[in-house]
């Protein structure tokens, strides 16, 4: 059995979370993520802390 291990990384943007927002926690689960704006800084800070999918969803919503 032969298995590639992909290595996964992500540049956020503010329109990239808005455009991915239907999938944002698998969005933001990533080997390597560079943020790209204050934005998205703020919304991977926010996954990296635990909050829920809501709780993401609610701050993206109110700061677009």
């Amino acid at each position: 059995m032969n298995k590639k291990m992909g290595f996964n990384k992500r540049f956020l943007s503010k329109k990239h979370i808005i455009q991915n927002i239907d999938w944002i926690m698998k969005y933001l689960d990533a080997d390597a993520v560079f943020t790209t704006d204050e934005f998205s800084r703020e919304v991977y800070s926010l996954f990296n802390q635990g909050k829920t999918e809501e709780e993401i969803i609610k701050y993206i919503n109110e700061n677009k």
